[in-house]
């Protein structure tokens, strides 16, 4: 917790925080220097499991044809590998109290690696799924595990730097992917976005097995069986829902399936509230600060991941660039996102984090309005597209840390397994919500009688109203967070 938190903290939350901020006896902090390598090793795996992603997505039209399916079959190259990766993390609190760090790192790299090797040798669309999946283990393993190191072996005040330089991966992944997708599609053919990979998993696993540490504290590790497939089914559940919902025109199935899985949700939480050993303590949800941080942390997701689907639509269609191109005007964007995660990490030790992230969703919203007024003029969006990642960096990194934060070391695993989920619930929400819009506006606007590029572009602008409300909620969140954070009056 940061000095400014401390000041600012009612009573009440002093109270509640006095026993909670106490980190176990057994935990022991590493150098900056040391912990940065660990982060990078394992940041590395979720790069690369980003980066295969949004390559991918440049080359579904060719793997269509070369594997005669259809984009409803291609696109569960991406739905699969959310849907497993949303079963897998939730087990993280039972695997990291298990099993040696180093151990887990180790079975993450090598899951990666042969999910990696299989996609690269790949000869059939099943074969290549299968090579997704495999994937999804590796990372289902690497990135609760890295967020949980962060939390143990840094200290208060360098916990927001650290996990400004995981945003930095995923910020910059989305963005870089298509343009390592297009220069490979030009030069080479979609097997070798896999063959790329493997350099840098020998450095992930050199890097790791010389550094990762063991943050075990000697906790028993339960594993409810039942649990798990109660949440795989509600999570799997929702992530079909936001995937399909354009597909199924928002119909009875959607709703079916939406609804049920929020029943199935409650289910597990209650019987969650019941065991001894939990396979996840929904208890974190108990602490407001946690609570609202996760919920702003779907809105800003959300929006940072659907303005990012939204944008390569409108350069492409509407204003007719090619992929490369389109890429190479929004990588700009990425960096400039990617270098301002690290720079609020680090300036949260002195500043309370409730004031970057009301500061940081005004900003947004405001570039929202100008993407969406502007959006005929690819030089405005693009410089519109910088100021917004810049921004989205003052919400994302100062909100996960805030949250993780309010949590007693003894939730950290389960508090990381959360916010986690949400974020894997926010990419597939924001990507299937900026799909429905964009698709459903643009073929509204071509038939009241508009060109098919003038269709997009009109879409473009409606589509951004929904994701300027996700801001405006946000901002409200970020203010009610002062509620639970600072001095009362």
């Amino acid at each position: 917790m940061t000095e400014s938190e401390q000041r600012h903290q009612s009573p009440t939350a002093t109270k509640q925080t006095a026993t909670k901020r106490t980190e176990p006896q057994s935990s022991k902090y590493m150098s900056e220097g040391k912990l940065t390598i660990v982060v990078v090793a394992l940041a590395i795996l979720t790069f690369l499991g980003i980066l295969s992603e949004t390559s991918l997505n440049i080359a579904y039209s060719t793997l269509m044809g070369e594997f005669s399916i259809s984009a409803d079959v291609v696109q569960w190259l991406t739905t699969g590998y959310l849907l497993l990766l949303s079963i897998a993390i939730p087990t993280s609190p039972f695997m990291v109290r298990k099993f040696p760090t180093k151990g887990l790192f180790v079975t993450a790299v090598v899951l990666f690696s042969i999910g990696t090797v299989v996609g690269a040798l790949a000869v059939n669309f099943p074969m290549l799924l299968a090579a997704r999946l495999i994937m999804s283990l590796g990372t289902g393993v690497s990135l609760p595990l890295l967020t949980n190191i962060i939390l143990e072996k840094a200290p208060f005040h360098k916990r927001g730097m650290m996990l400004g330089l995981v945003s930095l991966v995923t910020c910059a992944a989305p963005a870089i992917g298509p343009v390592f997708g297009g220069v490979v599609m030009e030069f080479l053919n979609w097997h070798w976005i896999f063959y790329a990979m493997i350099p840098f998993l020998i450095i992930s696993f050199v890097l790791g097995c010389a550094t990762v540490p063991d943050i075990r504290h000697g906790e028993k590790g339960y594993l409810s069986v039942p649990s798990l497939i109660l949440v795989a089914i509600g999570l799997a559940g929702i992530i079909v829902a936001a995937s399909f919902f354009a597909q199924w025109n928002g119909d009875w199935r959607f709703w079916a399936v939406l609804v049920g899985s929020v029943v199935v949700l409650a289910v597990f939480a209650a019987v969650q509230l019941k065991m001894e050993h939990p396979l996840i303590e929904v208890r974190t949800f108990t602490f407001p600060g946690f609570t609202l941080g996760m919920l702003i942390l779907l809105m800003s997701s959300g929006g940072v991941l659907g303005v990012n689907f939204l944008l390569p639509i409108l350069l492409q269609r509407g204003l007719g660039h090619t992929s490369m191109i389109a890429a190479l005007i929004l990588l700009p964007g990425a960096v400039v996102g990617a270098i301002f995660a690290p720079l609020v990490g680090s300036a949260l030790k002195s500043h309370f984090p409730p004031k970057f992230i009301a500061c940081g969703f005004v900003a947004v919203a405001i570039m929202d309005i100008v993407m969406l007024l502007n959006s005929a003029n690819e030089w405005l969006v693009a410089i519109a597209y910088a100021l917004y990642m810049a921004a989205s960096g003052f919400v994302l990194v100062p909100d996960q840390t805030h949250a993780l934060n309010q949590l007693p070391a003894e939730m950290n695993a389960d508090g990381s397994a959360v916010m986690n989920t949400v974020q894997q619930l926010a990419g597939a929400i924001g990507t299937a919500v900026a799909s429905t819009l964009i698709a459903e506006f643009s073929a509204a606007n071509r038939a009241a009688g508009m060109s098919s590029a003038a269709a997009y572009v009109s879409g473009f602008s409606g589509s951004i109203w929904v994701f300027f409300g996700m801001a405006v909620v946000g901002e409200i969140m970020a203010l009610l967070m002062f509620r639970f954070s600072k001095r009362a009056a």
